[in-house]
């Protein structure tokens, strides 16, 4: 028998695992001081190992996986997560849904009812006459009123024109029955003498004819216009004897 085999007989149980303790502790001592016992593998080393072994720019904490793989791998843990690939280029658009059809044109509504009749816009007119070489005669209807106007001819005057208007003559038709002047014409008669009677007619809106008569004197330089009875009044318009009626034969109203 060994001295260690009596050594250890002669110590109780308590004692002799003590011993053993001592002894491994120190053949691992011996072990290490000779350079015997090589690095550690990875598979020695635990997480917090790895982890601290990590150099830098390697994988964080998070990004491994301690646990082995459900398939039995013998690496344990995942590598380190890569950079974010480029993003993928859109796809191709759908196909468009099919249009709705047009709906039928619906029926023409009923025609409104006619608006009223606007007032009548006032009538205009002219008429002219010349019976002699020495004058001539205009009659015009404007803005409602009507003027009778004389020029000279004759050699050495102004041949202007000078109006005399002949509306407020008693009796010019105004309206109502008798309407409003919507043409005019005129009559010179040619007379050698130096008075020439003119007679002045007008047209209302209810189609009846009214005259005025006048004088042209040639007596005056110019030539002039006088339509005042021989008192000096101003002559009346008529209402000329019988008027226009429809199917008329040589004669009227």
């Amino acid at each position: 028998m060994n001295p260690e085999s009596r050594t250890a007989h002669l110590l109780g149980p308590p004692a002799r695992r003590r011993f053993k303790k001592a002894g491994v502790v120190a053949s691992l001592a011996l072990v290490m001081a000779s350079g015997v016992v090589g690095p550690a593998t990875p598979a020695d080393l635990t997480a917090s190992d790895r982890t601290a072994a990590a150099p830098d720019g390697g994988c964080r904490p998070r990004d491994l996986d301690d646990r082995a793989p459900a398939s039995g791998h013998p690496e344990n843990g995942r590598g380190c997560r890569g950079p974010r690939g480029p993003r993928g280029a859109p796809g191709p658009a759908g196909p468009q849904g099919p249009r709705g059809e047009t709906g039928a044109t619906g029926a023409t509504g009923p025609r409104g009812e006619a608006g009223p009749t606007g007032p009548t816009g006032p009538c205009v007119g002219i008429d002219a006459a010349q019976e002699a070489e020495d004058f001539e005669i205009r009659l015009a209807l404007t803005g409602g009123r009507t003027y009778a106007g004389i020029r000279d001819q004759r050699t050495g005057e102004k041949q202007t024109f000078l109006w005399t208007d002949l509306t407020a003559r008693p009796d010019y038709p105004a309206g109502g029955a008798a309407g409003l002047p919507c043409d005019v014409a005129v009559n010179a008669h040619n007379r050698s003498t130096t008075v020439r009677r003119v007679k002045f007619d007008v047209i209302t809106t209810t189609g009846q004819i009214w005259e005025a008569a006048c004088v042209a004197f040639t007596t005056t330089h110019p030539a002039t216009l006088n339509c005042a009875d021989r008192s000096g009044r101003p002559k009346a318009w008529i209402l000329v004897s019988r008027q226009p009626v429809p199917d008329a034969l040589n004669g009227g109203v």
